[in-house]
């Protein structure tokens, strides 16, 4: 440890020191001149770095608005997606609760089932063939013969082709060609659907056409056929494969009202509904040649019509 003499020197020193330091200042006093240099320095350097300061900050801020901007922006969008999906909720709801009154309701007045719909199509069907009982139509009449009046040409020309005489006249209601369009020459003219008056004169119109066989009118050939309802002439359509064949095999046959193919065998009267039953009937009374070639037109042409 120092002893007490040499902590008298040593304060001697420093204070020494510290009277040559005080008195070098005032023998060399700062001038003003630096003095305000050193503090207009100063402010400059506060100054600038409060500017990069301001700057940073105002940067950031611009960067959290514009991102609180697009997080409001789809905030909106998904609020009105929401508003969206309540409202189709709401009214998924509303159609909900509609169809259970509405099935509700068919349960405790079911409507009419099925078979009763094929029933009344079927009345229906009847009462159109029935209103159709008098008509009969007429191909090959050429397109303009008859002029424009349709009713007069059958009344005259009829009785004529058939050689029939109607002692009473001819009274028809109605004629006219058939309400398709008229196709370019060259195609099969449209027919001519004649309503008469008397069922008697119709019928024997038809029977003076089959005993007559082929009718020819000015070199062309006429053919006479009932008219029928769609449902009905399709249903008999079906069946012209099988009436084709017949023909070829010179099979007698008929075809009843509805769609009824009726064969005259040597064991039998047999009777077929169905184009393909008769089909399978082949197996006993035809070869197989005549039953595949019968059974390739129907599956070809269900409804029997020549391609045009």
């Amino acid at each position: 440890m120092p002893s007490h003499q040499q902590k008298l020197t040593l304060r001697r020193q420093e204070g020494a020191s510290k009277e040559t330091s005080a008195k070098a200042n005032e023998a060399h006093p700062p001038s003003p001149l630096m003095s305000d240099a050193i503090q207009t320095a100063t402010t400059e350097q506060m100054a600038k770095d409060i500017a990069s300061i301001y700057m940073l900050l105002k940067e950031t801020s611009e960067t959290q608005e514009s991102k609180l901007n697009a997080i409001q922006t789809a905030t909106r969008a998904v609020e009105a997606k929401l508003a969206d999906m309540a409202t189709r909720i709401s009214n998924t709801e509303s159609r909900l609760d509609f169809l259970e009154d509405a099935s509700r309701a068919l349960k405790e007045n079911p409507p009419a089932t099925s078979d009763e719909v094929n029933a009344l199509r079927q009345k229906l069907d009847d009462l159109e063939n029935k209103g159709r009982r008098n008509n009969l139509r007429f191909a090959g009449f050429p397109e303009g013969c008859e002029g424009s009046d349709a009713l007069a040409f059958v009344r005259n020309t009829i009785p004529q082709l058939l050689k029939v005489d109607f002692p009473g006249g001819l009274e028809i209601d109605r004629a006219h060609r058939s309400l398709v369009r008229r196709k370019p020459d060259g195609h099969p003219p449209r027919v001519i659907i004649a309503q008469f008056l008397r069922f008697q004169d119709r019928e024997r119109i038809v029977e003076a056409a089959r005993r007559l066989g082929q009718l020819s009118w000015n070199g062309h050939r006429i053919m006479i056929f009932p008219d029928y309802s769609k449902l009905v002439t399709d249903k008999r359509a079906a069946f012209n494969p099988c009436k084709r064949l017949l023909h070829e095999r010179k099979i007698k046959f008929s075809l009843l009202f509805p769609a009824v193919l009726v064969l005259k065998m040597t064991e039998g009267r047999r009777e077929f509904t169905d184009p393909k039953k008769f089909q399978y009937y082949r197996a006993s009374q035809f070869d197989l040649t005549f039953s595949v070639v019968l059974l390739l037109r129907i599956r070809h042409n269900p409804l029997g019509r020549e391609a045009h």
